[in-house]
C-alpha cells in the first residue's frame, strides 16, 4: 500500500475588510491506490485550515473573511 502524499499546490494572498493580509496555502492530497479524486484543503500558516467559500472568498478558523488580492502556483 503505498502512502498518500501531499503537496502545496498555491499560495494565496488574501485581505480582510479593516486591510489584514493572510497567507494561505492550497495542498493537494492524493491516494496513489484509489482511483478518487485528489482531496484539495487550504490552510493558514501555522496549519490552521481556512475554509474556501468560492470565487476567491476564504472564511479563517476565527470567521474573517478574506479575499484573494495574489496567487502564485507552486511548483
Amino acid at each position: 500500500m503505498a502512502n498518500a502524499q501531499t503537496k502545496r499546490v498555491m499560495e494565496v494572498l488574501a485581505a480582510a475588510e479593516d486591510g489584514s493580509t493572510y497567507r494561505i496555502d492550497r495542498y493537494c492530497r492524493s491516494e496513489p491506490d484509489r482511483e478518487a479524486e485528489p482531496h484539495f484543503f487550504c490552510c493558514l500558516q501555522d496549519g490552521q485550515l481556512v475554509s474556501w467559500r468560492g470565487d476567491g472568498h476564504y472564511e479563517l478558523p476565527d470567521g474573517t473573511l478574506v479575499t484573494t488580492v495574489a496567487t502564485r502556483l507552486c511548483g
